[in-house]
């Protein structure tokens, strides 16, 4: 009998605990039999393992079944507008579950993916094909284009879009602040809340909760609109038709967590609770009291709240191929709560004109395209283009979105939406310059309404036919990085001053370099006897006093160091301190084809093994060649000729320099802009760390490094990537959470422009201050429990690209000594 309750609990604990597995993310445990553990001192507390939760598979079908957390969940994943995730939600709303994990999360907020972008584009980059794909621009699976346009993936051709994957702030802002100085006001909830040093994102544009009930839910606090504004002590007077107390301003708060320490009601002179004194009502757009005893027994309540920045629209048909977008209220006021300067509606259509005639603006003057005024007399020819405007109560008036979309645009959105026969036989691409959020290409949006192609007819009739022409564009794009040549990394030190003196005493800059001084020669070939190794080794007349034959691979003296040698018939070569003594190098190391220049890879003439994973055994500097057509520039002439060289793509530069990772800058030297340089933390996660092979379906390990030299610039994952067999550099780090969750690159940590007083190239003066500025209650000095974020032992792990494998092991990253961790 006890033996048969005790199977029957055993197998209802059984059940519950599977139940509770259910409602989580899935966890990967630490492999408790891993032979690489090795450590002594922790290996007890290694045993007991340590589990990671993994993201929400990005998987959806449409069955009517939820196979969470192997799927994405929705809690009518057949017809998702009938329960908004994002609104109306009602007392036992399951919503939540479908964006958050209560005690599983693997990002901050409780978030099912590692950011709020994942979170964001795990639904709407097309995997749920019933709701909105912003990042193609479809309206669910209906074919039809959304009204706010696309993100895109980053390839498609003349893109523009808002940067929403966090990795700018609302500085950034085109015709917002310039100052530096951020807007504070100090409120209830938020001390000292702050506008502009705020991250970009989805959320920003977004309130993924609804909250103020704006249409499309817009943010009701963009840019800290609601905290900047906090209302104080302002009067609600009681309606005795309606029943509630109401403001003439017709405000709506923004309410709820972490808004409810600011919102508060007084009467008489005391402090109301909600739901216990009053209640508040915003069901008509705007927020109303209404006191649960004695209801208008005082004439005026008096509030404190945080307003929202209203934006009101009439959408029909929503998630239908017919679905239809008017926008009635709030747009340019919306979009000027960042791009301030170039709002120019003032609220009122009679003065809301005349603003490309008189200087304007709050952080910058110029003059300007007006908004905000009547569209009457352009109205009939805005469809033609797809431009929109905004039905008021006095009008219709002109706002940002009627040139522009919200989220971005591209060449195909352009040829997939402007198919009437307005476009019909037009060229839809971008000559020069940033498609710009624009509803059509180049200035298409201007002659839509200015008409000035029909208005200049005649001229060839009245100039002579010959004077006939139909405009053929002859201009390269200097906004693009495409086509643009190297310039060497000095052209960069004029703007970049700071940025260029930092890189100079980097080991990038000194990758491999001349010595620079006698005093450097002299203690260089005294180590180890050096001159008379070089003596004995190339000839008795070799002078080794002369700082042009001798390069040093990286910083220090005691390193590896290239030899020129006089005699032509024997090409300079390698050589490395091993035990002590410079010896030829004939062991599996190479410098030279990752850490040498910045627009040019090398290949051997000689049967010398140049895979992925390290030249081999010769390292004959003759023999390394420009790996392109340009040319057979060899690294010897480079040495040769001071580090410097040139082909058709412009300057060759030694060492790894500014146009190595931000790829060539011609363009960008002569009309500096974010367009026409490589900014890595505007690309994609998997490109700023160099590993779309874990990522990507990608068999050829030749684009691993997501961008190439032969492209526009080389990511960290370029030479500190698996299979380059450069120590130290990756290992264990693809491994980790850091890297798993998506939410941390290499610049995160590291700065790839300076040093620190130490010599390392990180954001903090040691290592352990670097892990305390996220790990600030978990690690000391040396950190008691780092084990639980330091694995103090190799961990090799493989992967196969087509028929080869290849192998990663542990490196510094996580591979320290816990009592130097300093």
């Amino acid at each position: 009998m006890r033996k048969g309750l005790v199977l029957i609990l055993a197998v209802l604990m059984l059940i519950i605990f599977t139940a509770t597995a259910y409602a989580a993310q899935v966890l990967v445990p630490y492999d408790k039999t891993d032979s690489t553990i090795t450590n002594n001192v922790y290996s007890s507390v290694y045993k007991d393992g340590i589990g990671q939760y993994e993201a929400t598979v990005k998987k959806f079908t449409y069955d009517g079944t939820t196979y969470y957390p192997n799927e994405i969940y929705l809690p009518n994943e057949q017809n998702p507008a009938s329960y908004r995730i994002h609104s109306n939600y009602s007392k036992n709303t399951d919503a939540c579950a479908a964006c958050h994990a209560t005690h599983t999360a693997v990002g901050q907020t409780l978030l099912q993916w590692g950011t709020v972008y994942d979170t964001c584009m795990a639904c709407h980059d097309g995997t749920i094909g019933t709701t909105y794909n912003v990042e193609e621009g479809y309206i669910a699976s209906t074919g039809k284009a959304t009204f706010g346009g696309m993100f895109g993936t980053g390839a498609e051709s003349s893109l523009s879009r808002h940067n929403v994957v966090g990795s700018v702030q609302i500085f950034a802002a085109p015709g917002g602040n310039t100052t530096g100085n951020y807007e504070i006001n100090n409120t209830p909830d938020k001390a000292n809340a702050t506008a502009w040093d705020i991250t970009f994102g989805c959320e920003s544009c977004h309130s993924p909760h609804g909250l103020g009930g704006n249409a499309r839910i817009l943010n009701p606090n963009v840019n800290a609109y609601s905290y900047l504004n906090y209302k104080s002590n302002v009067e609600y007077i009681y309606n005795e038709v309606t029943g509630y107390y109401e403001n003439a301003q017709k405000f709506q708060w923004v309410r709820s967590y972490p808004y409810n320490k600011g919102t508060q009601v007084w009467v008489n002179g005391q402090l109301k609770t909600e739901g216990v004194d009053y209640i508040l009502d915003g069901t008509s757009g705007e927020t109303k009291i209404k006191l649960l005893q004695e209801n208008g027994s005082v004439t005026v309540v008096y509030a404190y709240f945080y307003p929202a920045l209203k934006v009101k629209m009439e959408v029909k048909d929503y998630l239908k191929s017919s679905e239809f977008v008017q926008h009635t209220y709030g747009i340019n006021q919306f979009c000027g709560a960042c791009h301030t300067d170039y709002n120019t509606d003032t609220g009122n259509i009679a003065t809301s004109t005349g603003s490309s005639d008189k200087l304007t603006g709050q952080y910058t003057e110029a003059y300007r395209h007006q908004v905000g005024f009547k569209v009457d007399e352009f109205k009939a020819f805005l469809p033609l283009t797809n431009m929109v405007y905004e039905k008021r109560s006095d009008g219709d008036v002109m706002t940002c979105l009627t040139c522009h979309y919200a989220h971005g645009t591209s060449k195909d959105f352009w040829t997939r939406t402007l198919t009437n026969d307005y476009w019909s036989g037009q060229v839809i691409d971008e000559i020069a310059g940033s498609s710009a959020l624009k509803r059509a290409p180049n200035m298409g949006t201007c002659e839509t309404c200015h008409r000035k192609g029909p208005a200049s007819e005649g001229y060839a009739a009245n100039a002579g036919a010959s004077n006939a022409v139909t405009p053929i564009p002859g201009v390269s794009d200097g906004t693009s990085q495409a086509n643009a040549k190297y310039v060497g990394s000095k052209a960069c030190a004029e703007c970049h001053k700071a940025e260029y003196e930092g890189w100079k005493e980097t080991w990038h800059a000194n990758i491999i370099r001349p010595l620079t001084s006698v005093a450097e020669i002299y203690s260089w070939y005294l180590n180890n006897d050096i001159a008379n190794y070089i003596k004995t080794t190339v000839g008795e007349n070799y002078d080794t006093s002369d700082p042009t034959k001798i390069y040093i691979v990286g910083k220090d003296l005691s390193t590896d160091f290239y030899l020129l040698t006089p005699n032509t018939n024997d090409p300079s070569e390698l050589y490395r301190t091993i035990n002590n003594k410079k010896e030829k190098n004939d062991s599996k190391y190479n410098c030279g084809n990752c850490h040498i220049v910045n627009n040019v890879t090398w290949k051997n003439t000689s049967s010398i093994n140049n895979s992925l994973g390290g030249v081999g055994t010769k390292k004959n500097i003759g023999n390394y060649v420009v790996n392109n057509s340009q040319g057979s520039t060899t690294l010897k002439s480079l040495l040769e000729n001071g580090g410097k060289g040139s082909n058709n793509r412009g300057v060759i530069e030694v060492g790894i320099g500014c146009e190595s990772c931000h790829g060539p800058g011609e363009f960008h030297v002569k009309s500096p802009s974010s367009r026409n340089i490589t900014g890595w933390k505007n690309l994609p996660y998997y490109l700023q760390v160099g590993q779309d092979l874990r990522w990507k379906d990608i068999t050829d390990i030749t684009t691993m490094i997501g961008y190439n030299t032969d492209n526009y610039a080389m990511s960290c994952g370029s030479c500190h990537g698996p299979g380059k067999n450069i120590a130290g550099h990756n290992g264990f780090y693809y491994k980790s959470k850091h890297f798993g969750v998506g939410a941390m690159s290499c610049t995160t940590c590291h700065d790839p422009h300076k040093e620190n007083a130490k010599g390392q190239q990180i954001k903090a003066t040691s290592y352990t201050a670097l892990c305390q500025s996220c790990h600030d209650s978990a690690v000391g000095t040396p950190p008691a429990d780092a084990y639980k974020y330091l694995p103090t032992a190799a961990h090799v792990f493989s992967y196969t690209v087509g028929d080869a494998t290849y192998t990663d092991d542990a490196t510094e990253h996580y591979r320290y000594d816990l009592n130097n961790l300093k």
